[in-house]
């Protein structure tokens, strides 16, 4: 049987509903779920990507929208969905009106709230992140209705291959990843400096921590942005709470350096300027 489909729907596709539709997916996958999750919207903004104010608030929550392209919510996706899920019921209401038959509910209407998230558009970054821990705290509370919701059609469990001898060679990661990786931290140190009380600095962490790892998977043997990394790791880890605004800065400079080929000279640079780190 197909995973059922849920199609977030949000306004432009770009803020609230793939904020929504990347919490939901990590909700579902850390309870065993393998639903599909997907967002649309229902005023005309195709291929627009995701408000940079949206893809830094879920950064700092460990999840990555660099990827997302908005689009709008078409006959054909309504029908393959077996919910859809509004942001709000302003949303539900153009949704009902322009789908008669579909199956539709509302994000506060899942968690049992007559609470619609307000659309944080042109608001600032500590308004996104408010709303994005709002939003991942209602779909927590709206799961077992969510569950309840698509229990007629369970979704058997995964049939796993059996092995082979020889397990295929993982793709090859493109070097344009490296490049993403350092523009992710650099904007979440940043943000660290400048919102320090509403960003999960532990959250931050882990997400420079996966980060470093995709750089180092694109380096060739020998690279002298490897050894380089490590000493950053290192710093990394003794940082157990948010460093100052001045230290953050410091190593959103250090990172910045990886977007380009390092020296040795690179290298000395890092070690004194982390000696006045410590």
């Amino acid at each position: 049987m197909d995973e059922p489909l849920l199609v977030i729907v949000g306004a432009a596709d770009t803020g609230r509903a793939p904020m929504t539709a990347a919490l939901l997916r990590r909700l579902l996958a850390s309870h065993g779920h393998r639903w599909r999750v997907e967002s649309a919207g229902v005023v005309g903004h195709d291929g627009d990507p995701a408000e940079p104010e949206a893809r830094d608030a879920l950064l700092t929550l460990g999840l990555d929208l660099d990827g997302h392209s908005a689009r709008s919510l078409s006959a054909g996706l309504v029908a393959d969905a077996r919910l859809l899920i509004a942001v709000e019921r302003g949303v539900a209401r153009v949704v009902r009106t322009s789908f008669p038959t579909a199956s539709v509910t509302t994000l506060g209407e899942l968690a049992g709230r007559s609470r619609d998230i307000p659309d944080p558009f042109r608001m600032q970054m500590g308004a996104w992140l408010q709303y994005a821990r709002e939003i991942e705290a209602m779909l927590l509370a709206g799961l077992p209705r969510l569950q309840t919701l698509l229990a007629g059609e369970a979704v058997p469990p995964a049939t796993m291959p059996a092995p082979t001898a020889t397990a295929p060679a993982a793709p090859p990661v493109e070097t344009s990843a490296r490049g993403a990786a350092v523009e992710r931290i650099t904007r979440l140190l940043a943000m660290a400096a400048e919102l320090p009380a509403v960003v999960d600095w532990v959250a931050a962490r882990r997400q420079i921590a996966t980060d470093f790892g995709l750089i180092e998977q694109t380096l060739p043997p020998g690279d002298l942005a490897r050894p380089y990394l490590a000493v950053l790791r290192a710093t990394l880890n003794l940082c157990g709470e948010a460093p100052s605004a001045e230290r953050l800065s410091m190593l959103r400079d250090a990172v910045a350096r990886l977007r380009e080929p390092l020296a040795a000279s690179d290298l000395d640079r890092l070690s004194r300027e982390l000696a006045a780190f410590a």
